[in-house]
C-alpha cells in the first residue's frame, strides 16, 4: 500500500510516494497546476504522464495529499481532485490549499505567520495548527506583491520602455534570448503568464549589485509586508515562516525587511516536501 504526498506550486509539483512502512520508494517532479488555469482534464494527462514512468502499481495507492496553489475553494478543489481521482481510483484524496503546506513546513505545531513568496505571494496566521486568518491573494494581477511574477513584470517593464542600462540590456538579452514582440506574445497568449514571467526573477540573482535591481527586490518585500503582514493585529507578535523559491534566493534582503518590522524569521525553505512527507509519515 502507498501514500503520496504532493507539494504542487504554478511552477513545479514534488511528488513523494512512501509505503506501509514509512520510507520513501519514489520522488518525482512534474509541471505546476493551478485549477485557475488548468482544467481536470489536463491535470489528469500531465500527472498520467508523469506516472506512467513509475514502477508502482497505481491502485495500490490508499491516499494522496495534495497542496495546491489556487486550491482556495470547494470549487477549485473539485478541479484537481477529478483529475487525480481517475488515476488513484481506490485512495482517499485530500486537497489542502498551498498555505496549509507553508504553515506545516515552517512553523509545525508553533503560532505564527506563514508566507509563501514564489512564483505567487500568500500568507496565513497560524494558531493551534490552524489557519486563523489570510488575506486573499487575487493572484498576479492583483497581488502577488513581492513574488515572482511581481519581479518579472518589474524587469520587463524596465526593458520593455528602454529603462535599462545599456549594460543590463545586453547582459538581459543574452539570458533570455527574446525578442520585445515575443515577450509579448507569450505574456498575453501562454497558459500560464503568471510562471512566464516569474521566470524572469532569476535575472536579480547575479545583478543585485545594480542599484535599481535590488530596490524593486526590497520594495516588493515591503509591498509583501505592508500588505500581507502588517494588517493581521498584533503582527509583531509572531514568528515569521516562508516557503518559495524568491525567499529562498533573496533571503538577505527579507531578512533586512523582517527586521525592519520587528519581526523574526523561524524558517525559509524552497520547497516544503521534506516538511510534509515527515509529516505525513505518522
Amino acid at each position: 500500500m502507498y501514500k503520496i504526498i504532493a507539494d504542487s506550486g504554478s511552477t513545479k509539483t514534488d511528488w513523494v510516494i512512501i509505503d506501509s512502512n514509512s520510507e520513501i520508494v519514489e520522488k518525482i517532479n512534474s509541471m505546476g497546476f493551478n485549477p485557475y488555469f488548468h482544467s481536470s482534464e489536463f491535470i489528469f494527462d500531465e500527472v498520467s504522464d508523469s506516472f506512467s514512468k513509475l514502477n508502482i502499481e497505481l491502485d495500490k495507492v490508499v491516499e494522496v495529499h495534495y497542496y495546491g496553489s489556487g486550491c482556495s475553494s470547494e470549487e477549485k478543489n473539485a478541479v484537481v481532485n477529478n483529475g487525480l481521482k481517475p488515476i488513484f481510483k481506490n485512495a482517499r484524496i485530500f486537497i489542502n490549499h498551498d498555505m496549509i503546506a507553508a504553515a506545516r513546513a515552517t512553523l509545525g505545531n508553533s503560532d505564527g505567520i506563514a508566507c509563501i513568496l514564489g512564483t505567487g505571494a500568500n500568507s496565513c496566521v497560524w494558531v493551534n495548527s490552524k489557519i486563523t486568518a489570510n488575506i486573499p491573494s487575487h493572484g498576479y494581477i492583483f497581488g502577488d506583491e513581492g513574488s515572482g511574477s511581481y519581479l518579472g513584470i518589474e524587469l520587463l517593464k524596465l526593458y520593455l520602455g528602454d529603462n535599462m542600462s545599456q549594460q543590463l540590456k545586453v547582459s538581459f538579452e543574452n539570458e533570455f534570448k527574446l525578442s520585445k514582440n515575443q515577450i509579448l506574445d507569450k505574456t498575453y497568449q501562454e497558459k500560464s503568464p503568471n510562471v512566464f514571467l516569474a521566470s524572469f526573477a532569476k535575472f536579480y540573482i547575479s545583478n543585485l549589485h545594480h542599484e535599481g535591481l535590488r530596490n524593486i527586490v526590497y520594495q516588493g518585500f515591503k509591498n509583501f509586508f505592508e500588505v500581507r503582514v502588517v494588517p493581521y493585529p498584533n503582527f509583531s507578535d509572531y514568528n515569521l515562516g516562508f516557503v518559495g523559491s524568491i525567499a529562498f534566493y533573496y533571503e538577505e534582503i527579507l531578512t533586512e525587511v523582517a527586521n525592519e518590522y520587528g519581526m523574526s524569521i523561524n524558517t525559509i525553505t524552497r520547497s516544503p516536501i521534506v516538511e510534509l512527507t515527515e509529516y505525513h509519515k505518522g
